[in-house]
């Protein structure tokens, strides 16, 4: 056994799913501009492809929900790094957003300035 890096090795827990999540993705990224890029050059899908210069992860396609919350091959997807931070951090970016709107509009309906006693 080698100590070389074998990218097409599925990991050691949940390696069944990995294995369907990515050979439904054709072994490229599947991000079609959630990320916020418009992936022109690739016809609108992210052409980072797994392999020795890249890695791809299988994620929740749902990025505000855990892995563990994902259970089906249909709820995964298979990302590059590049594309994953950035539709996490969109997603983080718009519930932040959303928060901050259900509070101003709290603030709102606030008409005597503090707690009911």
């Amino acid at each position: 056994m080698s100590g070389a890096f074998e990218p097409f090795r599925p990991p050691m827990v949940g390696a069944e799913m990995w294995q369907t999540a990515m050979a439904a993705a054709g072994w490229v990224c599947e991000c079609t501009g959630q990320c916020g890029k418009t992936h022109a050059k690739t016809a609108g899908r992210c052409g980072v492809a797994h392999g020795s210069a890249h890695t791809l992860a299988v994620v929740a396609a749902d990025p505000t929900v855990s892995l563990r919350a994902a259970v089906t091959g249909a709820e995964l997807v298979a990302l590059c790094a590049g594309c994953q931070s950035a539709i996490k951090r969109a997603a983080t970016n718009a519930a932040e957003q959303a928060a901050a709107a259900r509070a101003d509009q709290l603030d709102l309906f606030d008409l005597i300035g503090g707690e009911a006693a």
